[in-house]
């Protein structure tokens, strides 16, 4: 299962994973075709590509949140763990009352599950002066 979470971009049509530093934007792949495009190996990072790229040349640029329902509860999803589980937190103090959740930081809880009991969906939110024509785009990801 591929879990999309942070910032992308779309220029010319493709959509890539967008990284900054120090204000300047780079979009980012895994794609090593696309050297003709401007793409470069990115240092410290072996089997990745990047371009730099002005914000006036980008057709859209989203933050992507994945989140679930899970036994009624809405859940962000962290990060999946080596073993294939979705590690999933929530700041609904009443999970404690259906779900055996851990603390974790200040308010918020804790669980991994399988990805098999949750049907995933991304919350889009435009950044960089864009705006999604919704402000939550949801997708079944199963």
């Amino acid at each position: 299962m591929k879990l999309r979470k942070g910032r992308y971009a779309k220029w010319q049509g493709n959509v890539y994973e967008l990284a900054s530093y120090q204000r300047i934007y780079y979009l980012s792949t895994d794609d090593s075709s696309l050297a003709e495009q401007g793409f470069r190996p990115q240092n410290g990072r072996p089997g990745r590509y990047i371009r730099e790229v002005s914000v006036k040349d980008l057709e859209d640029a989203y933050e992507v949140i994945p989140y679930t329902i899970y036994k009624s509860h809405r859940f962000l999803v962290e990060g999946e763990t080596e073993g294939g589980n979705l590690v999933l937190i929530t700041s609904d103090p009443y999970v404690r009352n259906d779900l055996e959740v851990k603390p974790y930081g200040r308010h918020e809880f804790i669980i991994e599950v399988s990805p098999n009991e949750v049907d995933l969906a991304e919350e889009r939110r435009g950044i960089l002066g864009f705006s999604s024509p919704a402000s939550i785009y949801q997708k079944n990801l199963k």
